[in-house]
């Protein structure tokens, strides 16, 4: 069955109900109780010196209209829509009371009539039904027939007519129960997509400041280059319009790589090749030599290794904007539950508890890194001291 979108704060409505796998299934079995008590009451409507045309007619109709609810979600769902349908059903029961002169089978088959419609209809049709319902127990010919005293005919009486007032308030119970259900349901679904949705921020962020944002700034400096040397220095203003094209067309195609990425979702290299090509990229651009080691022959889901790329840009990023690094290593290991990335270099180094710092003042470098392994259940962390360059660990399931 298809799932039915609401609003929260709304009440279900009766086909959104009827969405309910578990709830329909409850709805089926009280017709199909209703038409085994039928087909026990069957005999007192056919076979015994009491039994009426009328009573075999509603027998005949009841067991029928039982055996379609029972099998048919579409019979369901036009009962409910038209209330009309329900006051018929309610009529046939009732008529059955009062025709047959037996107990049990017809007193069961009213109480399975009264839990349905209680499961089924909301308060303002509910009480139309139910009423003829207990009127109808009343006039059952087990009740007005002679008894031993009127201690037990008042017994009987508040016995039926109670019981069927009493189900029918089960049912409502019931029906309430499973709104409930489905509106908390709801509420999670958008409270998971809102969450999704703050993520898939967060993860746009990251990857714009990695790429675009880490470009862009580039033509921002290349800009304040040109405007100063454009009257003095012709030929380095002709060299800086010319970086200043190049960088825009860079952050062009990093803009549609974050576009593919989004429509993609993964990459589908291995990891390995993935991380290759970002450090034989960086190390043409920075000319610091990159030694890149697979200690082990190890591979992560795309949506890791998608992360870890950008990890690991963003980490060369940070070593050739402030470490002055004359090498960096990098190295993949990993096993059967994590894979790890680590970047090591020899530059000056850095004071570690000044990160919290930097964030504070808009530098969501670090921060992006830690938040893109936790996104994959990973961590990171960085190791440094001043003079004495720097390592970065990180980490995360490879299979998030």
């Amino acid at each position: 069955m298809t799932t039915v979108g609401l609003s929260s704060g709304l009440v279900p409505t009766r086909d959104q109900l009827l969405e309910e796998p578990q709830f329909v299934l409850l709805v089926r079995w009280v017709f199909t109780g209703r038409l085994v008590f039928l087909a026990l009451a069957a005999p007192a409507g056919f076979l015994t010196s009491s039994a009426t045309l009328v009573g075999g007619i509603t027998l005949i109709l009841l067991t029928a209209s039982s055996l379609l609810l029972s099998r048919s979600d579409r019979v369901m769902r036009y009962l409910l829509l038209h209330p009309l349908l329900a006051s018929l059903d309610v009529a046939l029961t009732v008529l059955l009371l009062i025709s047959l002169d037996t107990e049990q089978p017809a007193a069961l088959a009213v109480v399975c009539t009264a839990l349905a419609t209680g499961l089924l209809f909301p308060t303002r049709i509910l009480v139309v039904l139910v009423i003829p319902l207990a009127f109808g127990a009343i006039g059952s010919p087990s009740l007005v027939a002679p008894t031993d005293g009127w201690q037990e005919w008042l017994r009987r009486l508040t016995g039926i007519p109670a019981l069927v007032v009493g189900v029918c308030l089960v049912g409502a119970v019931v029906r309430r129960y499973a709104e409930r259900m489905l509106e908390a349901r709801q509420q999670v679904s958008e409270a998971v997509a809102a969450v999704g949705a703050a993520e898939e921020r967060a993860r746009l962020a990251r990857d714009m400041h990695d790429s675009v944002g880490k470009t862009l700034y580039g033509i921002s400096l290349s800009a304040k280059a040109l405007t100063r040397s454009i009257d003095t220095d012709t030929a380095v203003a002709r060299e800086v319009a010319g970086s200043l094209s190049e960088a825009a067309e860079t952050a062009a195609a990093e803009a549609r790589a974050l576009l593919v990425a989004l429509r993609s979702g993964k990459t589908d290299r291995p990891t390995i090749e993935v991380l290759r090509d970002v450090v034989d990229r960086w190390q043409a651009e920075s000319g610091v030599p990159v030694v890149l080691n697979s200690v082990q022959a190890v591979d992560a889901d795309p949506r890791v290794t998608e992360q870890m790329e950008r990890a690991l840009g963003e980490m060369l990023h940070n070593i050739a904007k402030h470490a002055a690094a004359g090498r960096v290593d990098v190295i993949l290991r990993g096993d059967a539950e994590t894979i790890e990335l680590e970047v090591s270099d020899d530059g000056r180094g850095f004071d570690t508890t000044a990160v919290a710092g930097a964030e504070e003042d808009g530098h969501f470098g670090l921060r992006g890194l830690r938040e893109r392994a936790e996104s994959v259940g990973g961590v990171f962390e960085v190791e440094s001291t001043r003079g004495e360059g720097a390592t970065y660990r990180w980490t995360a399931r490879r299979q998030p």
